[in-house]
């Protein structure tokens, strides 16, 4: 009995085959026409099926590119199905978790390229595809291990041991975006309940620190005076006189808050000071709006009125 390899081989189904591969070739793998039981494929003759281009970018039609991701996701969903069984052994389950990242990363080739080419953005879609079913590690991002490839030995040991990474740090920028007046409590004292708070706190603190001074006045002892020693007891030794004429010169003495002292310089009283921070303010506005000129003129006119001595005036 012929084997299917053999049957494959036959005029009629070459013919067959290869009418296919034209309808699929021109529609896109769309095509309504049903054979018999070929291979999903033909490897054969010069209207063999159209493959895949392996760089997305040499397809430039929306229609095309999205016909290919399809397939991608079909191929991946077979393989994604297939490597749930870990009957399968750790070679096959490795090959296969191999081929369904290399179709993925392939799939984003040619979402990149349908977005280029102004079709829909997949990629910003919600992650209902089958790479969402897959689990990634913190430390090898890119790559991720579907089905029984999780339990295989070495992968489940880095799942159990891995350290969950922090979350980032915010900048500041995003600590201040949306700080408002109210956290630095700039409205605070706009109700006025505040100040109201305020005014009595100040008012118990002011009446408890009166009535501890006025406490602490009652219990403290009244003053004793001291007795007076042998040195004390005797005469005080006479001041040394002071000669008349200076006697004249020096002013009397002055209370001030209620302490008597002598004054052996002049000092200037209040209305003298007021009159010389005057005169120094004349001097300072006079001088900024006045020339060099017009300041010689002042100063000889105020000398010839003060019976001086003429001095020359300075060029200016």
């Amino acid at each position: 009995m012929a084997r299917n390899e053999e049957k494959a081989l036959t005029a009629l189904n070459r013919w067959t085959a290869q009418k296919r591969d034209i309808e699929r070739a021109n529609n896109l793998g769309k095509s309504t026409y049903i054979g018999g039981a070929l291979p999903p494929q033909a490897l054969f003759g010069p209207y063999a099926s159209k493959k895949r281009p392996k760089i997305a970018s040499e397809v430039q039609t929306v229609k095309e590119c999205e016909h290919w991701r399809k397939e991608i996701l079909g191929g991946a969903a077979k393989k994604i199905a297939e490597i749930q069984n870990a009957a399968l052994g750790e070679h096959r389950i490795r090959d296969l978790n191999d081929e369904i990242n290399k179709d993925l990363r392939e799939k984003k080739y040619w979402e990149e390229q349908i977005k280029t080419l102004g079709g829909p953005d997949f990629a910003a879609a919600a992650p209902k595809d089958v790479d969402s079913y897959g689990a990634e590690l913190a430390s090898h991002s890119g790559y991720k291990y579907f089905g029984a490839a999780k339990d295989l030995p070495g992968v489940r040991e880095l799942f159990e041991t891995e350290i969950v990474p922090e979350a980032p740090r915010k900048t500041r920028k995003q600590l201040f975006k949306n700080i408002q007046p109210d956290y630095y409590g700039w409205r605070d004292e706009e109700d006025g309940a505040l100040i109201l708070a305020e005014m009595e706190a100040e008012m118990e603190s002011v009446a408890k620190e009166v009535a501890r001074w006025k406490v602490e006045e009652a219990n403290k002892p009244p003053p004793t005076k001291k007795a007076k020693t042998s040195n004390e007891s005797a005469t005080p030794a006479s001041e040394p006189e002071v000669p008349a004429v200076a006697a004249k010169d020096l002013p009397k003495s002055t209370e001030i808050a209620g302490v008597n002292f002598k004054a052996y310089v002049d000092v200037p009283t209040m209305e003298d000071i007021e009159r010389l921070i005057l005169e120094k303010k004349k001097q300072a506005v006079l001088k900024k709006y006045q020339t060099s000129g017009m300041q010689s003129k002042t100063t000889e006119s105020n000398s010839m009125v003060a019976g001086g001595k003429k001095e020359p005036a300075s060029e200016p």
